[in-house]
């Protein structure tokens, strides 16, 4: 990976599929209805932890940030190799029922929850 690819505001451009905002609570159930107040009915729920909108999801996985943003990627290992480049903190990886995910914390402190779609059994 060429220095050009990793630098400047271009770094994760071409390894991020989809960014959305995330909004960690324990509230959920609360939060997530106010939210359908606001933007209609998400387009997923699993009624119990998780909704997604188009630019917003609200989970119950209060062990992180309040607030972040979410980012799908194809290649972990690529977005991890960028974080690392760019100074980025990489956190643990978890994998989970749906997912593997990493958290990034830039030097500024933004966090971006890097994840891939865990593949179908």
């Amino acid at each position: 990976m060429s220095d050009e690819k990793i630098t400047g505001t271009s770094g994760f451009g071409s390894l991020f599929e989809r960014v959305t905002v995330m909004h960690a609570t324990d509230r959920w159930s609360g939060v997530a209805g106010d939210v359908e107040a606001v933007l209609g009915s998400p387009k997923f729920s699993d009624g119990s932890a998780w909704a997604a909108w188009d630019a917003l999801s609200v989970s119950d996985e209060t062990d992180g940030p309040a607030w972040s943003l979410l980012a799908r990627t194809a290649d972990l290992e690529a977005t991890v190799d960028v974080a690392r480049a760019l100074g980025w903190h990489v956190g643990e990886r978890t994998v989970g029922a749906h997912e593997t995910r990493v958290p990034l914390r830039s030097p500024h402190r933004l966090t971006v929850i890097a994840y891939t779609p865990t593949p179908a059994s």
